[in-house]
């Protein structure tokens, strides 16, 4: 068996009753877990809905192994496709935080306030961030705000990339680690 391989995080849009995610979201957070499954990565999430739901049935498809960082202490507030639940009982925001610190890289697919928190705590870690572009909320709004358009300030702690594509989002993945 491998040894240390690597720890992809996802981030990014939870799904309410009067917000739903577009089958289009669902689909790239699908192909993205599914992608990340085929290239024997590790997917980490929170376990729970929206992007985190989609791109955990991709990877679940794949055969791959997804961890689920729950909030609570409850594993039935997992995804039916997360492989490994992993109850917290630290609530969302520490939950976050957790997940962050478990990584190697993280990707954003859409994303709203929780996830702009995830996404700050990716940089402040110094870990590299890839967002897919093309999917809504803070995932096509970041940009505006960043120094040199890659970092949150000028420490530049680390690089926040942009793609347009799960496939692209691999590829830098095994770009930034030098996987072949």
């Amino acid at each position: 068996m491998e040894r240390n391989k690597l720890r992809v995080g996802l981030i990014g849009t939870s799904e309410r009753p009067n917000e739903p995610i577009s089958d289009e979201v669902k689909r790239i957070a699908y192909r993205f877990g599914y992608l990340v499954g085929i290239e024997g990565f590790i997917l980490f999430t929170g376990g729970r809905d929206g992007v985190m739901e989609a791109c955990c049935h991709g990877n679940f498809d794949a055969h791959g192994i997804n961890v689920g960082i729950l909030p609570s202490n409850s594993v039935s507030e997992a995804n039916p496709y997360v492989t490994i639940p992993i109850t917290t009982g630290l609530g969302m925001d520490f939950r976050s935080i957790l997940m962050i610190h478990t990584t190697d890289v993280t990707v954003m697919i859409g994303g709203k306030i929780g996830t702009l928190l995830e996404l700050v705590s990716t940089y402040q870690n110094g870990k590299p961030a890839i967002i897919i572009k093309g999917t809504g909320d803070f995932a096509d709004s970041i940009d505006r705000i960043l120094i040199d358009g890659r970092y949150f300030d000028s420490r530049k702690n680390a690089e926040i990339y942009f793609v347009n594509s799960p496939e692209e989002a691999i590829e830098k993945i095994k770009d930034i680690f030098k996987i072949k």
